[in-house]
């Protein structure tokens, strides 16, 4: 499996998998062992502090170390994270505060990992020739199907063997993929060392990010539909399961048929949309994915119903991640690419927490169908953007345009032989 394509793939997914995991493993062992819920949440809330401050801060590191080295220091770093979870409990020594700052740890190499892993797909694409939009769907769709396997698998591994178990495979499965990305991955072919100390490197990628008008909207878009998906999804429709459905296997449904097709639409994407433009085909999408989605609930259709038409709706969302991957990949010069990569990544994580605050508040005043109008109100709103802001229209200027041939190299980076 030299092909660096299917070294990423492959990688990602199992990376992704193990991520899944621990998103089930360690809240289920916080309650095995403390039962209270409020231990969870703190232990919980750590780990994405410390996926937030290492996809805003992790950048220059990643540049030090370049890509490919740092995504295997980071896969193993996770891994001894999530393995000294349960070895320190097997000797009774992890108390809370050490439980939470092993969470901490855990975000702060996660977010790292994860960010080199997508450095590197616009130098794939660049010694592959293949379109940069495929590489970047060959890179979301592994990423997000494996993270949505990652919980049942530990599910199944808790049920058997118990939570400390499915730690120990988690951390497996980082050694696993820091493997793969080592044995299977080139170094960047593109010097992404940049000059000066940490703070200074980070101050530059945040101003290109903010001086470049399509990238700071995607920024801002990504920030506010996380927020709003992590709201619906996380707060909304599990009360609309309990009080409407009478049913967690309801939910289990609706999210399984979402996932499915947006796994599938990104796969079908990079086979036989290359050739469209970018933009018509951002307005089309959002359109029919922002409102609608979540604007079916007020109509409380049948369960059949609504996952059947969650699942079409979805099929619309499989374009979205490769076409700002590809705009990213293009927009930003190679000495950028981890800070700006990384702080696109903060802001999404960044607008998760106040979309389920207010989720939470909102349904606890107004009431559960009131604040899905409000929410999806507001999705509808923001899928206006790219139709009327002019900065997306840009989208469609191809300016370093890797995967054209391993022969091109990037605009304001050097190849490297």
């Amino acid at each position: 499996m030299r092909h660096p394509l299917a070294g990423l793939i492959t990688a990602t997914a199992i990376s992704s998998v193990g991520t899944g995991m621990t998103m089930l493993a360690i809240p289920w062992f916080v309650l095995e062992s403390t039962g209270r819920g409020v231990d969870t949440g703190l232990v919980v809330m750590a780990e994405v502090v410390g996926l937030l401050l290492g996809s805003a801060f992790g950048g220059p590191w990643i540049d030090r170390l370049r890509p490919r080295r740092a995504a295997v220091l980071f896969d193993l770093a996770a891994a001894v994270v999530v393995l000294g979870i349960p070895v320190l409990h097997h000797y009774d020594a992890l108390p809370l505060w050490l439980l939470g700052a092993l969470g901490l740890l855990l975000g702060l190499s996660r977010a790292p990992g994860d960010a080199a892993r997508q450095v590197l797909i616009p130098d794939i694409a660049l010694r592959t020739g293949i379109a940069v939009e495929r590489v970047s769907g060959a890179y979301d769709a592994p990423n997000q199907g494996a993270r949505a396997l990652g919980a049942p698998i530990a599910g199944a591994v808790i049920a058997m063997l118990g939570a400390p178990a499915a730690l120990v495979v988690d951390a497996a499965s980082f050694v696993l993929a820091a493997v793969i990305t080592g044995l299977t991955l080139d170094e960047a072919a593109i010097d992404t060392a940049g000059g000066g100390g940490y703070l200074r490197q980070l101050g530059e990628g945040f101003r290109f990010l903010r001086n470049d008008r399509t990238l700071f909207a995607i920024l801002c878009m990504v920030a506010v539909t996380n927020g709003l998906n992590s709201g619906f999804f996380s707060v909304l429709v599990p009360v609309y399961g309990q009080v409407v459905l009478h049913s967690s296997l309801g939910v289990g449904l609706i999210s399984g048929a979402s996932g499915a097709a947006m796994v599938l639409s990104t796969v079908l994407f990079a086979w036989i949309g290359l050739r469209w433009r970018r933009w018509p085909v951002l307005v089309v999408c959002y359109l029919l994915v922002l409102g609608p989605r979540s604007g079916i609930f007020l109509l409380q259709p049948d369960l059949a119903v609504l996952v059947a038409v969650s699942g079409v709706i979805m099929l619309a969302f499989g374009p979205l991640n490769p076409i700002i991957g590809a705009v990213k990949a293009e927009r930003t010069p190679p000495q950028y690419r981890a800070r700006v990569f990384g702080a696109i990544s903060a802001a999404a994580l960044l607008g998760m927490p106040a979309g389920t605050l207010a989720a939470g508040l909102l349904s606890d005043h107004i009431g559960l169908m009131p604040s899905i109008a409000v929410f999806t109100a507001a999705s509808a709103t923001m899928s206006l953007c790219p139709l009327l802001f002019s900065a997306w229209r840009a989208v469609d200027e191809r300016t370093s345009r890797p995967g054209r041939g391993p022969g091109k190299s990037f605009e304001d980076g050097q190849l490297r032989t």
